[in-house]
């Protein structure tokens, strides 16, 4: 049997890790190598993310995985999106580097319209991205009306997975998934607009040449192969190869779909649901629905939502009871009476509370209905709210047509509740994995940028017999329609509310 293999670094808002993907005979196998939790600390009054730790923590990785497999063939790196590593002229990070949870962005969207001169839908027009504060157009506006004195040097501007090409390579590129969620790439000619950059006060110079998913940057540089004893050199050292290096972009690469245009759910903390296109649709209808256009690989496009996912359940038991593990509030949630009380789990009020418990508990109170207070009840509310919410939007992207089927990639497919849920009220039959899509899908393009798979369908046939995938029929139930009946007459109002906050 032969067998090959790369290494995906995946860094999540919450924690990082160093994967051994490996291919023989047709399947995929997947090895934890080294993992690391992590997460945004105040400097400064400022919320940062700690570079030299999450840095660490991938060398560290790295080391163990060469030093057990020499013959690893490539480095891949996807993470979260839209923060950035400010570079010097000297090549250094110039630090804080500072998080998208960070207040500097509360409220800049409405001074960025007025001094711009630019409105909200002809920033759709020209990005096809739907704003969000946390996007890095804001985040550098707001650095242009009070700067941080260090970045006063910034000589080049690097996403994150960017900043870790250039440790391993000494080259310097954004690929092409990630840099569409900054909002300052053009949807047109697929380069960094010129007005957006002048608005932000960057030159262009300062900006990384666009490459694609597949493309392979370059050998790791002579400095690590000398420290991990591996060969250095072109041809011989190991290769540092461009994968979707947007998170959600990898783990849409990872559907187990054998048809085009898939519809999605890639759900962690944050849940992304859509579908992948072949076109973006720039069209009034997407830009009053929030539907944005992210770059997706191979010259596809990840059409989606940004929603509430597991963030209010995590939120929950780490005030109820931070030792629990999630699979007992599933099953306490089960039992639970069914649409007892929902919440949209949309409102503002649930992004920054204090207590999420308590705000649960009050917005109920508001709307005239139970108050859920044990564990059981919390859960089944929140779980009955997200899969209602999923389904209106995945609704919305259809338009009236059929959806065959609905992917749900990411640790969130586990939850076997929700993914019941999200099948009955969408009518659809729900395919729950894989579980580890961000990881997969890194190495999935890593080996067709090598040459070993031949191109994504392939590499989603791999993955499809390769995992042990959970699928849901959906389900009818007494009272199933009166539940999604009161959950748009009790939340009428906040989803236009969400629909005018989108449109400016």
């Amino acid at each position: 049997m032969t067998s090959k293999a790369v290494i995906a670094i995946d860094l999540g808002a919450s924690s990082g890790r160093v994967v051994r993907i490996t291919l023989a005979d047709g399947r995929l196998s997947l090895e934890e190598v080294n993992r690391f939790p992590h997460g945004p600390t105040l400097i400064d009054d400022h919320l940062c993310w700690d570079l030299d730790y999450l840095w660490g923590g991938i060398r560290a990785g790295l080391a163990r995985a060469f030093a057990e497999t020499p013959s690893l063939a490539a480095i891949g790196v996807d993470s979260w999106a839209v923060d950035f590593v400010p570079v010097d002229a000297d090549g250094n990070a110039l630090l804080p580097f500072v998080s998208y949870r960070d207040a500097r962005t509360d409220g800049i969207m409405p001074e960025f319209y007025r001094n711009s001169g630019i409105s909200n839908n002809e920033l759709f027009e020209k990005t096809g991205i739907q704003s969000l504060e946390l996007n890095s157009l804001y985040q550098l506006y707001a650095l242009k009306g009070q700067p941080l004195e260090s970045y006063s040097s910034l000589d080049r501007f690097m996403l994150l997975p960017d900043w870790i090409h250039f440790q391993l390579t000494d080259i310097w590129s954004s690929e092409y998934t990630n840099a569409t969620t900054t909002q300052m790439l053009s949807v047109h000619d697929r380069n960094w607009d010129p007005d957006l950059l002048q608005q932000v006060g960057l030159p262009a110079r300062v900006m990384p040449r666009i490459r694609n998913a597949g493309d392979v940057l370059g050998p790791l540089k002579a400095d690590w192969c000398s420290e991990w004893g591996l060969p250095a050199g072109a041809g011989q050292a190991p290769k540092v190869v461009l994968c979707g290096t947007h998170d959600t972009a990898s783990a849409v690469a990872a559907l187990p779909s054998l048809t085009k245009g898939p519809y999605f759910i890639s759900m962690g903390t944050w849940a992304l649901v859509g579908r992948e296109t072949e076109m973006p649709d720039l069209s009034d209808y997407a830009y009053r629905h929030g539907l944005s256009n992210e770059g997706g690989v191979f010259d596809t496009y990840r059409q989606l939502r940004n929603v509430s996912g597991l963030w209010l359940i995590q939120r929950v038991r780490e005030e109820m009871a931070p030792d629990s593990e999630f699979a007992d509030w599933v099953a306490d949630g089960e039992k639970a009476e069914p649409g007892r009380s929902l919440i949209y789990p949309m409102d503002a009020r649930y992004f920054r509370t204090l207590s999420m418990v308590s705000e649960i508990q009050a917005a109920c109170h508001e709307s005239g209905q139970p108050v859920p207070k044990s564990r059981g009840e919390i859960a089944r509310c929140i779980f009955d709210s997200l899969a209602l919410n999923f389904a209106d939007v995945l609704e919305e992207f259809a338009k009236g047509e059929p959806i065959p089927e609905l992917h749900i990639v990411g640790g969130g497919g586990r939850n076997a509740l929700l993914c019941q849920l999200t099948a009955d009220f969408l009518g659809r039959p729900v395919i729950a994995g894989p579980f580890e899509a961000s990881a997969l899908g890194n190495a999935v393009v890593q080996m067709i940028g090598l040459g070993w798979i031949a191109d994504l369908d392939e590499g989603r046939r791999i993955i499809r017999d390769s995992e042990d995938l959970l699928r849901y029929q959906p389900q009818s139930s007494p009272g199933q329609t009166d539940i999604r009946h009161r959950y748009h007459t009790l939340f009428k109002r906040q989803k236009k509310q969400a629909s005018l906050a989108v449109c400016g």
